[in-house]
């Protein structure tokens, strides 16, 4: 199964500040999830062009100067999103229009894209989950910068798509195109299920490029228009036009009760509260009222009123999701149970409580197409382990898994190898967040272990016999660390599970890997899994694995399909016929 292409746009309507990037981060996490390889081609946040343009010809009148100097608003944004990206644990490379080697010829403002570096590209999607592309610019054969026209981010991601043999969705400000707009009432506007190319240049220039809209009609290039997290989009292709059944998506705020507000908890707080279109937060419990709750990073500050110490308010409190990221077995087990039972949705990071005897009462919520219990982020922070391994096994099935899965300890193992030595590692690696109060369970295996019994339930089925091994950290000196290093090699915390002779594997304990190894390259809270696959086939992952964002990012992706899974249920029921009775 190896990882498709997708090519997402995003658009000035879309990424209007730096404030839009979580938006944006949130549709390439939901793809990396479904397991394709993103490029995010980006315009510049809004205004800024038109403020760039007036700058430069007030200065110039060389027309590539100018370019150039325009040209820093699609760079400032992609860097600004790349970085977002690596902050939030997904690894993300910027990549420029030189070493694209994305070539146009024309006019200076009006080019035409030409070629493109596909092979340097596909070895760069190798290496990172996403490349971020600016849009709208390009180089000309003598290397200067040329822009591609007004809107000239959409025929970037477009022929991007045409010459990586990649799928193309250009996420806009609305949930497809309609034939007026559908921003004014009194149009009663409908909604394209599917567009042909020819409509779409008569109508559709409002939101797509009309150049863009030739090249894909020359090329005979399909690709869908879309907003961020909608279920909804516009196929443009040859036809014929076909209106929706459902015109749009009726959102309405999904209630929450937030199970607590450490250093993951305030993460997750952050992200539901820049969304108060999606999310209305009822409770928070706490076990401390009067400790004092800021997120810094997202400049937020919790209200008392929203407080509690009752963790029953995830089952009296009216509700529609629970997000658990108290840990430990109890009492979360016993009120993420009685949730489930009131018929309330769960979202949740507890890897402890998912790979107990719990998991007996807990199994039946985590199945269907609509599963009420979700645990994606239970293993790898942000890196899409479960999902991944769990997609494998359905289409070639899987042989082998190997990673470094404790972000905490492969931290303190780097930091061994630099000769600090093991309390100070710890107490580094908790001022970073990247470490309990009591990281006991890291140190000795246990938390690593339970996510290998996790990832042997999605590899291998989940009644498959399961022994497993342990050995941790705990005794490991600086020099014993820095002596492996030296020797051109790396000590690991290693995770491995494999089925033999009907039984499943698992073993969890120190390797010295050589340099060459995918895992040896794990570096600080990084996480890194190596799937061999059933047909002989190799996939690699790799993320932040550790700390507030990642994890944060995580519990987010298994909430927004939970949202996805909420809004087809009701986009089903409006497109079923209404039964009359005689």
């Amino acid at each position: 199964m190896n990882p498709s292409i997708l090519v997402l746009k995003f658009g000035s309507s879309v990424l209007q500040s730096e404030a839009d990037l979580p938006q944006a981060i949130d549709e390439i996490y939901r793809e990396w999830r479904q397991g394709h390889r993103v490029i995010a081609v980006v315009s510049a946040f809004a205004g800024v062009t038109d403020r760039r343009f007036a700058e430069t010809r007030a200065i110039t009148s060389d027309l590539h100067e100018q370019a150039a100097w325009v040209a820093g608003g699609e760079e400032e944004s992609g860097n600004k999103l790349a970085a977002a990206l690596v902050a939030n644990g997904v690894s993300a490379l910027y990549v420029d229009a030189r070493v694209a080697g994305l070539r146009a010829h024309g006019e200076p403002h009006e080019s035409t894209p030409v070629s493109l570096n596909t092979h340097h590209l596909r070895e760069c999607l190798h290496e990172h989950a996403v490349l971020v592309v600016p849009g709208f610019i390009a180089q000309d054969i003598r290397g200067r910068t040329v822009l591609l026209g007004r809107g000239g981010s959409d025929l970037t991601a477009l022929f991007l798509a045409k010459s990586l043999d990649a799928r193309c969705r250009l996420i806009k400000d609305v949930d497809g195109v309609y034939e007026s707009d559908p921003a004014i009432p009194e149009n009663h506007a409908r909604r394209f299920n599917r567009l042909s190319w020819r409509t779409a240049l008569e109508i559709g220039g409002r939101i797509i490029q009309p150049r863009a809209l030739q090249f894909a009609q020359s090329h005979g290039q399909a690709f869908e228009v879309a907003c961020v997290g909608s279920n909804l989009a516009t196929l443009v292709d040859a036809g014929p036009d076909d209106m929706a059944i459902v015109p749009h998506e009726n959102i309405q705020p999904v209630r929450v009760v937030l199970l607590g507000l450490g250093t993951v908890g305030l993460g997750v707080y952050a992200h539901l509260a820049r969304r108060p279109d999606l999310f209305e937060i009822v409770r928070v419990v706490v076990r401390d009222l009067e400790k004092p709750r800021r997120s810094s990073q997202a400049d937020l500050d919790v209200p008392r009123s929203l407080l509690s110490t009752d963790v029953w308010d995830a089952v009296t409190q009216p509700a529609d999701l629970v997000i658990e990221t108290l840990g430990g077995l109890e009492p979360a087990g016993e009120v993420v149970h009685a949730a489930l039972l009131r018929g309330r949705a769960v979202v949740t990071a507890n890897k402890a409580m998912i790979a107990s005897t719990w998991w007996e009462r807990l199994a039946r919520f985590a199945t269907g197409r609509q599963p009420l219990l979700r645990f994606g982020a239970a293993v790898g922070g942000a890196v899409p382990v479960l999902e991944t391994i769990a997609a494998l096994a359905r289409h070639a099935g899987v042989a082998q898994v190997r990673a470094i899965l404790n972000g905490t300890c492969n931290f303190i193992l780097d930091a061994l190898e630099q000769r600090m030595d093991f309390d100070t590692a710890i107490a580094h690696a908790q001022a970073n967040g990247f470490a309990e109060a009591d990281p006991h369970d890291d140190l000795v295996g246990l938390d690593a272990a339970r996510k290998l019994e996790l990832i042997a339930r999605a590899a291998f089925g989940e009644h498959s016999h399961f022994e497993l091994t342990v050995r941790g950290i705990v005794g490991v000196t600086a020099s014993q660390a820095a002596l492996v290093r030296e020797e051109g090699s790396s000590l690991k915390l290693v995770g491995s599970c494999e089925r033999i002779e009907g039984h499943i594997r698992g073993v969890v304990k120190l390797h010295e890997l050589p340099a060459s190894d995918f895992l040896a390259g794990a570096r600080a809270e990084e996480n890194r899994v190596e799937i061999l696959a059933g047909d002989g086939q190799v996939l690699r992952l790799a993320g932040k694995g550790a700390g507030r964002w990642p994890t944060a990012l995580s519990i987010l992706g298994d909430v927004h399909e939970y949202l996805r899974g909420r809004r087809l249920d009701q986009q089903e029921a409006q497109a079923e016929p209404a039964v009359v009775n005689a």
